[in-house]
């Protein structure tokens, strides 16, 4: 638990055009960070921060909810206000979702709900410029990090691109194996190139509160995903839907003039 110091950074420098709840969010920030404070550690109550900082209860919820909201601290009614664990960041590089876990420190895991070949539906069959109802192998997946769910995914993959590999994916996926590893150790080389995604808010219904632990309504971040070989050959659909407090899509942007280009990729 944080506790006050005589040596806490006092928050009332009215001199500066940064507004007050601001500078104590950016106090509390450094608090955390230099006092070594780790996912689960609870800070002081509003009495103790406004004992120790000297700044009002308006103030002080205003800093600790800009920090809930940035996933630094999660509030839980009735018991305080804790350090929060870290949200897994999704960056624009088309890698798979275990490596992305491993390179942020996590253990990854996933659950393989459903593997079957079914037909394409009407969205998925118009992304994936094949006709309705053609065969594709489908999976129903629930993603882990470190073993609690973070995120769900429905991917569609058309036989007639994936062709031999459709054997490795319905084996590899039952045995906790990265789809796009399956996909890439094939005789005729990988056969992942690029990606689109879009993202948008999507409201749990009830099958995914249940698998991600979440209330039903809770705002999930929905991804639509297509993934291509590199002769542009639609090869993916995929939708993921992940519980925001313990995921987040980063992007790096550029300068136009800096030639470089940033894009959506899997996770």
């Amino acid at each position: 638990m944080m506790t006050s110091s005589p040596s806490s950074p006092v928050v009332r420098d009215r001199r500066t055009a940064i507004p007050l709840y601001a500078q104590l969010r950016e106090t509390l920030r450094r608090d955390i960070r230099e006092r070594g404070l780790r996912p689960g550690d609870r800070l002081p109550t509003e009495a103790q921060l406004e004992a120790q900082y000297g700044v009002s209860r308006a103030t002080i919820r205003q800093a600790v909810g800009d920090l809930e909201l940035e996933g630094v601290l999660r509030r839980v009614q009735g018991k305080g206000t804790f350090v929060a664990t870290p949200k897994i960041q999704h960056v624009p590089v088309l890698t798979s979702f275990s490596e992305l876990l491993r390179s942020q420190g996590y253990e990854p895991s996933h659950r393989l709900l459903e593997s079957t070949v079914v037909g394409a539906p009407d969205e998925v069959a118009q992304d994936l410029a094949i006709e309705v109802d053609e065969p594709c192998r489908y999976l129903w997946r629930l993603f882990a990090a470190d073993g609690e769910p973070v995120g769900i995914s429905q991917t569609w993959l058309p036989l007639s691109v994936i062709g031999d590999a459709d054997e490795r994916i319905e084996h590899g996926a039952a045995q906790d194996r990265s789809l796009y590893e399956l996909l890439d150790e094939g005789p005729d080389g990988p056969l992942l190139h690029h990606a689109t995604e879009t993202i948008n808010p999507s409201p749990a219904g009830p099958s995914e509160a249940e698998l991600l632990g979440c209330e039903v309504g809770t705002p999930l971040l929905l991804i639509h995903r297509s993934t291509f070989t590199a002769d542009d050959r639609p090869l993916e659909w995929t939708r993921l839907v992940f519980v925001p407090g313990r995921y987040e899509y980063r992007v790096e942007l550029r300068t136009p003039d800096d030639g470089g280009s940033t894009h959506g990729g899997p996770a």
